[in-house]
């Protein structure tokens, strides 16, 4: 993991796309991204900004320490507060006492991967932004230290699952909001009437919903409501990941509407429902353009298969197999043969 992993995290999936969007609206014809900005760089986690995680902390940390004096006259909180000034070794000194016993300093997610004396230093003054942050990015990037130390605890682990399923909720809802017309009209077909006929007319009123200006409105810094949908469509085009999700949109779209045709088919009159958790499995999918070969579960491989782009890169089981078969011979072959002269020498 330390090999493999350390000091090449990508960066999390909504901002591969808020990055592809940005240079395309800067007039790129082809916005995708280089190495430099597919990874994170060495101050950010996932692309997060380190500093930023930790900033308003010390604030809340500080703010957490009135209740403790507000039993006082003014004249004496406003003494206690004028010695408990960072600026002086004596300040510091009675400030981290007080942090102690009042237990303020904090104890959430990414605080608890640092020691309470490291935090400490920190609240008080003893070690400046900069060292907190290379220590915390430090730690952060650690990809073996982060799994023993964070992912072991249930809460981290749903912590960390949230921020890489960014956006999902939001895009759920999203697609709720666009199929709700349709969908509503479909529920009101009769048993008898003619299922194929409904099908086929539900997804050309899936193809005309303009799936690429929903992406590119949730995911561009600036508004794309001036922007006509020709243009929309150019600028979508030109961005792996987001038209890679784009597509994926489409393809979701149209086998809910598939699923719930057949579930009235078969004298079910609910409407299959959208959920949150299949939009965070559909993040993911923005990597796929940037990747040889792409693992997913069986849905969403089967659509994004519907991609000609992307048909050749999603991993099939049989795929699968014979790349652990060729690794297997590999293996072998490398311990069969005789050691060159230079790793003798080594």
């Amino acid at each position: 993991m330390q090999e493999l992993s350390a000091g090449n995290h990508l960066r999390l999936p909504h901002e591969i796309i808020r990055l592809e969007i940005a240079k395309a609206m800067d007039g790129a014809k082809d916005a995708r991204l280089c190495k430099a900005e597919l990874f994170s760089g060495s101050s950010e986690w996932f692309g997060l900004s380190v500093a930023n995680t930790f900033k308003p902390s010390r604030e809340n940390a500080m703010a957490q320490l009135d209740p403790y004096i507000a039993h006082l006259p003014r004249h004496d909180r406003r003494k206690i507060k004028s010695e408990l000034k960072p600026t002086t070794r004596h300040g510091r000194a009675q400030l981290r006492e007080l942090l102690k016993a009042s237990h303020s300093t904090p104890q959430e997610f990414p605080f608890n991967l640092l020691t309470r004396e490291f935090v400490l230093d920190w609240l008080v003054g003893d070690r400046s932004d900069n060292e907190f942050c290379d220590k915390m990015a430090q730690v952060l990037n650690n990809p073996k230290g982060l799994i023993e130390s964070a992912l072991d605890l249930a809460k981290e682990r749903k912590t960390i699952y949230s921020l890489l399923r960014d956006r999902g909720e939001n895009n759920c809802a999203s697609m709720q909001k666009s199929l709700q017309p349709l969908l509503d009209a479909l529920s009101q077909l009769d048993a008898k009437e003619d299922f194929s006929a409904a099908s086929k007319t539900a997804r050309r009123a899936v193809k005309q919903l303009s799936f690429g200006r929903l992406i590119a409105s949730q995911f561009a810094e600036t508004g794309v409501d001036h922007i006509d949908d020709k243009s929309i469509d150019r600028l979508v085009a030109a961005c792996p990941a987001a038209s890679t999700f784009a597509s994926l949109y489409e393809a979701y779209a149209l086998s809910l509407i598939d699923s719930t045709l057949l579930r009235w088919r078969n004298g079910k009159t609910s409407i299959k429902p959208i959920l949150p958790s299949d939009f965070g499995d559909m993040m993911h999918s923005v990597y796929a353009p940037y990747a040889n070969i792409f693992r997913c579960d069986a849905h969403f491989a089967s659509l994004l298969r519907q991609n000609p782009a992307l048909r050749g890169r999603i991993a099939s089981r049989s795929r699968l197999q014979s790349l652990s078969d060729v690794q297997v011979a590999e293996n072998f072959s490398l311990q069969q043969r005789p050691p060159s002269q230079s790793e003798y020498v080594s």
